[in-house]
């Protein structure tokens, strides 16, 4: 099977077929796993507030990031069980992800997890059934001795494509990047985005880019200006002194 690329972590939302109404309002708890490697198994439930039974697909697989893009490959390493589920309207379902071994983990296993709505057959007699929206849902499932950290590198450049803040991983632990911004000495704050910027893997790139717009003007920064990072990784506050490089 081919290599997928990752889909964010934010839900996707796909016109896949025609029919009356709208996605099942599906709602998930927890929107993620952190699975430490002492443990088998845990669960994520699923809440079908529609009026509707909604058919589900579940399946995972394994997460690494390959020259700061993210990849997909199908693992038997951790599976979820069942792979497919009918929610009837109103009533919730657990999912469980399991680990078939015990095996012990060094640092962390990354992970992800899909969960799609199957669209619902189409009545060939009825017409003007509008456009069918289906609900594809991608979440992170990390297994991870407890030991394992993130260490993180930054770099900041400029150049014709805009601002750029490249992050190396070189812990043993995923970093999840929220609310970016550097801050020019004396100037004003250079937001990349107020919610999850994206995730850097263990021992992974990942680059965070920033272009001039319409709307979004951006100061010049010659190499060597001073610049403040900040962003948050999880509930930790990231907070680094950097001089803007030459590329």
């Amino acid at each position: 099977m081919p290599i997928h690329r990752a889909v964010r972590l934010v839900a996707l939302i796909a016109a896949l077929s025609a029919g009356p109404g709208w996605a099942a309002a599906l709602r998930i708890s927890p929107i993620g796993l952190d699975m430490p490697s002492s443990e088998r198994a845990q669960a994520i439930t699923l809440v079908n507030s529609d009026s509707e039974p909604v058919n589900l697909q579940i399946r995972i697989f394994k997460w690494s990031q390959v020259g700061g893009e993210d990849q997909l490959v199908p693992t038997g390493e951790i599976l979820a069980s069942p792979p497919a589920a009918t929610i009837p309207p109103g009533s919730s379902y657990t999912v469980r992800v399991a680990r078939p071994a015990a095996a012990a983990v060094r640092g962390e296993l990354a992970y992800r997890l899909f969960i799609d709505e199957l669209p619902k057959p189409v009545d060939p007699r009825t017409v003007s059934q509008g456009v069918r929206m289906v609900l594809r849902t991608s979440m992170p499932v990390f297994v991870a001795d407890k030991a394992a950290i993130a260490q993180l590198a930054w770099t900041v450049w400029q150049d014709d494509g805009g601002l750029h803040a490249e992050v190396i991983n070189r812990g043993s632990r995923h970093a999840k990047i929220a609310s970016l911004t550097l801050a020019p000495a004396g100037g004003t704050p250079i937001v990349f985005g107020e919610g999850l910027n994206g995730y850097v893997l263990a021992g992974s790139t990942k680059r965070f880019d920033l272009k001039e717009s319409a709307t979004t003007k951006l100061p010049t920064l010659a190499p060597g200006t001073p610049v403040t990072l900040t962003a948050k990784n999880g509930l930790l506050d990231i907070k680094e002194a950097l001089s803007v490089a030459a590329r």
